[in-house]
């Protein structure tokens, strides 16, 4: 029997290891083969015999793209589940009051109409919570002040920022576009991702949704198309790429609209 046809009829999977007598020397449990992304190495360990090498398997690049993302995956998922330890809020980040005059003039600026907000009066920051389970485990803060950068992480726990409770996920730049975009349009979950590039722990929280929408800044359409092709690669669901006249916090007319017009076209496909 070719060694092609030996090992094809094997049937390894990828990951797959398989450990059995050697189809040339009949060495007993003598040959190995394991399949990694599509390359199934090969070989036999009894002195003398000679069969050894790599057989690589007809898989697509997009699938060993995928094959690779899985395992990557597999191996996050270990941690996915851990539990986030809740976040030790600094005494200068207290409840926002009426003579905390930045405070007040950046809530009305951009018309942010949620409870739970706190100030940081140290380094002037309105921050935003992030809570997992009901307890706060990191908050976002935005200089409204001089002070940079002009987003802080206070713990690095969260992997995302999300807000609205709708069937459609909306991925925008940052918490401030999150929290407008479901003030414009109720009906959606909007997530930031915190950082500059998508991970399992993302792709956990996307695949949650069956209609998904990217709207990141302008200038970052490069990343936009690259997201959407990741994700739909990960989760298998249509993504849509939105590219904005300006960034979704300063709520263009021409870009709600077009949001709202996507937001009914995947509702009424789905």
């Amino acid at each position: 029997m070719r060694m092609r046809d030996f090992i094809n009829d094997l049937g390894l999977k990828e990951g797959d290891r398989y450990r059995g007598d050697c189809p040339q020397c009949r060495g007993k449990n003598t040959f190995t083969a394991t399949n990694t992304l599509g390359d199934i190495q090969y070989n036999c360990y009894k002195l003398g015999c000679t069969i050894r090498g790599i057989y690589v398997t007809d898989m697509t690049a997009a699938e060993i793209y995928q094959r690779m993302k899985e395992q990557q995956t597999q191996r996050a998922y270990t941690n996915i589940n851990k539990e986030k330890e809740t976040m030790e809020i600094p005494e200068y980040v207290v409840t926002p009051k009426a003579n905390h005059t930045k405070y007040q003039r950046f809530i009305r600026r951009w018309g942010i109409a949620i409870a739970d907000t706190l100030y940081d009066v140290k380094d002037e920051r309105v921050v935003f919570p992030i809570k997992h389970k009901g307890r706060i485990i990191d908050a976002i803060g935005r200089a409204v002040g001089i002070n940079h950068p002009k987003w802080y992480r206070y713990t690095g726990e969260a992997d995302y920022y999300t807000v609205g409770n709708g069937k459609t996920l909306l991925i925008v730049e940052d918490v401030l576009s999150a929290i407008i975009a479901t003030q414009e349009l109720p009906y959606i979950t909007a997530m930031a991702i915190l950082g500059t590039s998508l991970s399992p722990k993302h792709m956990k929280k996307i695949g949650e949704y069956n209609r998904i929408i990217i709207a990141l800044d302008p200038d970052a359409i490069g990343k936009t198309v690259e997201y959407r092709r990741e994700i739909e690669l990960w989760t298998g669901n249509k993504t849509i790429a939105m590219n904005l006249l300006d960034d979704i916090k300063y709520k263009m007319d021409e870009d709600i609209d077009k949001l709202k017009e996507l937001c009914n076209a995947t509702s009424s496909s789905n």
